[in-house]
């Protein structure tokens, strides 16, 4: 589960931001919405099952998702898809003169196994300057490691680990200077890190809506679950309860040719596999929704010439959506309304944000620019932020609860009136 993140000097983002999941305990509205769940160190205090992140194009809400996917992004590849001497990635903000010479900076908190830690980087394009990792295995602070560049020596200082954390001098001596150690550590099986590396490898998750090889992938991961009987009742209410006409779906599996493969990728994402000689063997799967018709009886129509953006963007999130909630992922999405109508986007978060529905605590975070989700029936007022762009150019984030605003307050309205900020500013409309 993710407690905290913070970053600063990344992209949009020039001083530090601090994004949380901690509840408001004053606030006893939609107790649904909240994991009431006890970690060691952590008592009294609740996580939220997620947050929406409201703000204008550009105004930099993306690249805090971005932030925390790069995170994630550089702790599972750094010490295996970086070679030596590779640029780390990090991208710094670049709108003013010193910011884009200075490292990066992210701090997250998070809990695996019961457990609370800490995980710090500060990066350059080059190397990783400092890397920490704090743990909180019976509530009191455990330092496990903690190494920093010493740019007089050209070294790295480790500071002594905490008597619960077996050290292995020999990673700390395979750590590369763009590599992390809480990255190479799980290469060779460390006992403490590997479940910690799979956290941000399994259950740290993205969706990528706007992507299409993402959305194919998640329509085969949708029609696998489709064949199984103990999903296909499940994904076939969903269906129908969404009311986009589908009552029936079926869906089987079948090798394709690489002829066939390329109609269905992007030509970069095609010429990458065949330069990869991954194209042998693929299949794919043949998906057909029946709908209603006039004399009643289904009709099943193609699914990928035959029917609307919106229904196949919304069966590509069923099975997704019913894998994190079962197995308690926390999930980042960026553009969350992309081809889908509010209404279903409402009540695929409600789901998400349901006790009764989200047992293990899944944790879902979006981007949207959708205020029918502002209704106060769905997210409590600690689960919504805006993201705003200063006059500079650098992203400032910021919770609706610094505004206070009434109980009887509408928020939505508010909202666009632009009360809350986090909105375009055109006073004098667009000009042609």
């Amino acid at each position: 589960m993710l407690i905290e993140f913070k970053v600063a000097n990344f992209r949009s983002i020039r001083e530090e931001q601090t994004f949380t999941l901690v509840a408001n305990n004053a606030d006893k509205s939609l107790q649904g919405c909240v994991i009431s769940q006890e970690f060691p160190g952590l008592t009294g205090i609740r996580l939220l099952r997620g947050a929406a992140i409201y703000g204008a194009n550009a105004s930099g809400k993306s690249n805090l998702l971005s932030a925390l996917a790069f995170l994630a992004g550089f702790i599972r590849h750094s010490a295996t898809k970086l070679q030596p001497g590779d640029t780390t990635g990090v991208e710094p903000f670049k709108l003013d003169s010193e910011s884009h010479k200075n490292p990066s900076r992210f701090e997250i908190t998070f809990v695996v196994e019961q457990v609370r830690y800490i995980f710090g980087l500060v990066v350059s394009s080059k190397r990783v300057l400092q890397e920490y990792l704090v743990a909180y295995p019976k509530g009191s602070p455990q330092r496990w490691y903690s190494r920093e560049y010493d740019e007089g020596k050209d070294e790295y200082k480790w500071a002594r680990p905490s008597m619960g954390f077996k050290h292995d001098k020999t990673l700390q001596e395979k750590t590369r200077e763009n590599s992390l150690f809480l990255s190479v550590g799980p290469q060779f099986n460390h006992p403490q890190l590997t479940p910690i590396f799979n956290w941000f490898k399994t259950s740290l998750r993205f969706m990528l809506l706007s992507q299409d090889p993402y959305v194919q992938l998640s329509e085969d991961f949708t029609a696998a679950m489709l064949m199984e009987p103990a999903y296909h009742d499940r994904i076939l209410n969903m269906l129908r309860s969404a009311d986009i006409g589908v009552v029936e779906g079926k869906a089987e599996e079948q090798e394709i040719s690489p002829e066939e493969f390329k109609k269905h990728l992007p030509p970069a994402l095609f010429a990458k596999m065949e330069k990869q000689d991954q194209l042998k063997g693929n299949k794919t799967f043949n998906i057909n929704l029946a709908h209603k018709s006039e004399n009643k009886e289904p009709v099943f129509l193609d699914y990928f010439n035959e029917e609307s953006v919106g229904t196949k963007k919304f069966f590509s999130l069923i099975g997704p959506w019913i894998d994190l909630l079962e197995n308690g992922y926390t999930v980042v999405i960026d553009e969350i309304e992309t081809s889908l109508h509010p209404i279903l986007v409402k009540e695929l978060i409600r789901l998400a944000y349901c006790s009764v529905n989200n047992p293990k605590g899944a944790q879902v975070i979006f981007a949207t620019h959708n205020p029918v989700l502002l209704d106060g029936e769905l997210m409590r007022r600690d689960q919504i932020w805006f993201a705003e762009k200063s006059p500079a150019g650098s992203t400032h984030l910021y919770p609706l609860t610094d505004y206070q605003p009434r109980k009887d307050e509408a928020l939505a309205r508010g909202y666009l009136a632009g009360r809350y900020g986090a909105i375009p500013y055109l006073p004098e409309g667009l000009k042609l």
